[in-house]
């Protein structure tokens, strides 16, 4: 038998945590600049992009540590977050001050389960969940891409490149993500640092450890 939730509770302590982790600066982390200033043509742009989405589309496992900056109208927030991606199943611990656990959200093609304060609630869809509990609307399933450099390969998506081929803006399905820094992991630059907002709504996140 599945628990049974009250969605004002979770809903309210979610806002409660918010309001909390709101009085926390995030903090920066240090990260390689790998732009260059030569002059270069769009061909060659592209081509750089593609070797670089080819290495990027065969990941299938990872694992990266950071920080998360959540911002949305009338709440904002930080937390540490430990996201780990094993093809289609994903974890995500999401801690507050000093350790204390928020959520802890597990997930695959079947669907996902999202953990607060000791209450658990199921959905379907990351996104039906996300929107039961808080009434947000975010494409959910859509991070795991754009987090390693990724556009959705669901919809059509405008991708303007640096002059090493990696993306500095994608923009997909009315949101905007910006990439600001970058770093070597096991032969791949993979973000380290990026926002991604749409309207009143924005994620910042800065990756402390990549693993591969």
């Amino acid at each position: 038998m599945g628990i049974v939730v009250n969605r004002s509770v979770l809903a309210s302590g979610v806002a409660r945590v918010l309001s909390v982790l709101s009085l926390l600066v995030l903090a920066g982390c240090a990260s390689k600049s790998i732009e260059t200033v030569e002059l270069v043509t769009e061909e060659l742009k592209e081509q750089r992009w593609q070797l670089h989405r080819d290495g990027l589309e065969q990941l299938q496992h990872w694992q990266l540590t950071g920080r998360l900056n959540l911002r949305v109208p009338g709440e904002s927030g930080t937390l540490s977050i430990d996201w780990q991606q094993q093809q289609a199943q994903y974890s995500l611990l999401l801690d507050g001050p000093l350790g204390s656990s928020v959520a802890r959200v597990y997930g695959s093609d079947n669907g996902v389960s999202v953990s607060v304060s000791n209450e658990t609630r199921y959905g379907s869809s990351p996104e039906d969940l996300l929107y039961s509990l808080t009434g947000w609307q975010f494409p959910v399933s859509y991070l795991k891409h754009w987090v390693v450099g990724l556009p959705a390969p669901d919809s059509d998506a405008r991708i303007m490149l640096n002059n090493l081929g990696y993306p500095e803006r994608i923009e997909q399905s009315g949101w905007d993500i910006v990439y600001r820094k970058r770093s070597s992991t096991d032969g791949l630059y993979l973000p380290t640092r990026l926002t991604i907002s749409s309207g009143d709504v924005r994620l910042s996140l800065i990756v402390s450890d990549w693993r591969l």
